[in-house]
């Protein structure tokens, strides 16, 4: 019993209606909608209008063959990876070869066995599908390696500063020791120091997340921006 399929869209190209009837009588109850051109160039129309999941193209055609066909097919970036399966009542190797050689995936020879042509429709649809499933992977991965980039790079310029405005700190504390008071709120040397030591150690913790791949927590890297701007207001 045929089964349903996600295939939505099937181009059949066969000058000969009654092909075509019998293609679109046997696969339609797989679930394909099925399209039928007469003519290469009508099939090159047809698939600029709207790109079909898979072709079924005939070898023997008049004005443009299959051949013929496929090859412009195949110089197109659009239709370059397009499934596109050759029917043809010629049996002979050299027939298959220039087929293959022009860029099809597959063929099938007439009469056609309908069970085996199902079986690589299946096949290739499938192959395609990965493959789009994987380059929306990808573009996923790069999005979030360009946006960690981003993170990181935030990260480094922000612990460049700290440490610039750290040595600046200490450069002060040696050369002006008188100016900082022992007692009060904020001003004694142990307490400035450890405020210091915290505001490193928050930084470093963000800058660590970021590098092994999690989510930079925006809240402590503002809470980092305000140790810091509070620090440079007490100096």
């Amino acid at each position: 019993m045929p089964g349903t399929t996600n295939i939505s869209d099937i181009l059949v190209v066969d000058d000969m209606e009654a092909n075509q009837a019998v293609i679109r009588r046997r696969l339609e109850p797989y679930g394909y909608r099925i399209r039928c051109v007469e003519s290469g160039a009508a099939a090159l129309k047809a698939i600029a209008e709207r790109l079909p999941d898979i072709v079924l193209l005939d070898y023997m055609m008049p004005h443009m063959n299959g051949i013929e066909v496929l090859r412009i097919l195949r110089q197109d970036q659009t239709t370059r990876e397009l499934p596109i399966i050759m029917v043809t009542a010629r049996a002979e190797s050299e027939a298959t070869i220039e087929a293959l050689e022009a860029g099809a995936d597959d063929y099938v020879t007439k009469p056609i066995d309908f069970q085996v042509l199902q079986a690589r429709i299946a096949t290739h649809v499938s192959k395609r599908s990965n493959a789009h499933n994987l380059m929306r992977t990808n573009a996923v991965l790069d999005e979030r390696v360009v946006r960690r980039s981003m993170e990181i790079a935030d990260l480094e310029d922000e612990l460049k500063q700290q440490v610039l405005l750290r040595r600046e700190l200490e450069a002060q504390i040696k050369l002006s020791p008188e100016k900082i008071q022992v007692t009060g709120e904020g001003g004694d040397l142990a307490e400035l120091k450890t405020k210091l030591t915290n505001v490193q150690e928050k930084f470093e913790v963000l800058f660590v997340s970021a590098l092994s791949g999690k989510s930079v927590n925006m809240a402590q890297m503002a809470e980092v921006r305000l140790l810091l701007a509070n620090l440079c207001d007490e100096m």
